[in-house]
Parts: structure tokens; sequence; C-alpha cells
């Protein structure tokens, strides 16, 4: 097994994995405008699309997984993590796989601190929603009837005006 032809994979796998986090983040970012705006037909696209970015984002992590385990069972590490490969072949270009790294591990976390806000944000209008479903759809008294109550000595209120009951979604009265 040529080791150094490995190492070179793993760095062109990290930045086409850095280039298909960058493009996600533009998507969550387009994703969480749809989401303010409501726009559904853009949030549908934008669903498919990042369901696309995911499985490449996914066959990439899984390559470079497997170019990382073969570079650790060549140098007989027992972690394999991007660290281990660095120290265990100073020899190839590590300054450039390490500056890679770096910059994919911030990619990565700003990418999931957007999508994270995204889904928080995707609750928040999710809960508006069943708020504003559950008023409508619960409304069953003209509010109008709150301004012809008075009240006894008893302290109990009646209305002066009789109204029937009126719902918001089928106004009756």
């Amino acid at each position: 097994m040529n080791c150094e032809r490995e190492f070179e994979n793993l760095i062109e796998i990290l930045i086409k994995l850095k280039e298909q986090y960058g493009a996600y983040k533009q998507t969550l970012i387009k994703q969480r405008e749809a989401i303010v705006t409501n726009d559904i037909t853009e949030l549908t696209a934008l669903l498919n699309e990042i369901e696309t970015m995911n499985e490449h984002i996914n066959r990439l992590e899984g390559r470079c997984t497997y170019n990382v385990d073969i570079l650790a069972i060549n140098a007989n590490l027992e972690s394999k993590t991007i660290r281990d490969i660095i120290k265990a072949y100073p020899e190839f270009d590590v300054k450039k796989l390490e500056a890679i790294a770096l910059e994919l591990k911030k990619e990565s976390m700003e990418t999931r601190k957007i999508a994270t806000s995204n889904a928080d944000i995707l609750e928040i209008s999710k809960n508006i929603v069943k708020e504003t479903m559950k008023t409508i759809m619960t409304q069953n008294v003209d509010p109008r009837d709150r301004a012809y109550r008075t009240y006894g000595n008893t302290g109990c209120y009646s209305r002066t005006v009789r109204r029937e009951p009126v719902h918001l979604v089928n106004k009756t009265g």
C-alpha cells in the first residue's frame, strides 16, 4: 500500500467535504429565510436539496473514515484521529492536512449551529400555528359580549343583551 497516496486522498476528501459543508451552510441559510417568510414551495425544494447534500456528506465522511483507518493500520495506531495521523506521518504534507482539518471542523460546527437554529425556529413557528388554530377553533363567544355585562348585588354578572355563540370560522351571529 502506498501511504503517501492514501494521505493525498485523505486531503482531497477533506477538501471536498469542506466544500460540501459550505454549500450545505448556504442552503440552511436559505432554509431559514424560507421558514421566516413562510414560503412553502421554497421549503419543499430546499428539503430535497438538503437530503441530497446529506447523502453526499455521509458518503464523503465514510470515505474519510476508510482512509484514516488505512493510514492508522499502516502506522499501527490504536486511535484513529487526524491528529494521530499527523503525528504518525511527519514526512508528508501534514501542515496542509492540519489546516484543512481545522477549517473543516470550523465549517461543520457553524453548519450544525445553523441547523440547530433552524430546527428551533421551525418548532417555534409550528407552536405559533398550533396556538393560532387553537384560538380560532375554540373561540365560541362573541367578544363584544364582554361590553354588555352588568354585575348584580351577588357579584355575578348577567348580560343585558343576549347573543347566540359565534364561532370565528363559521360566523352565524
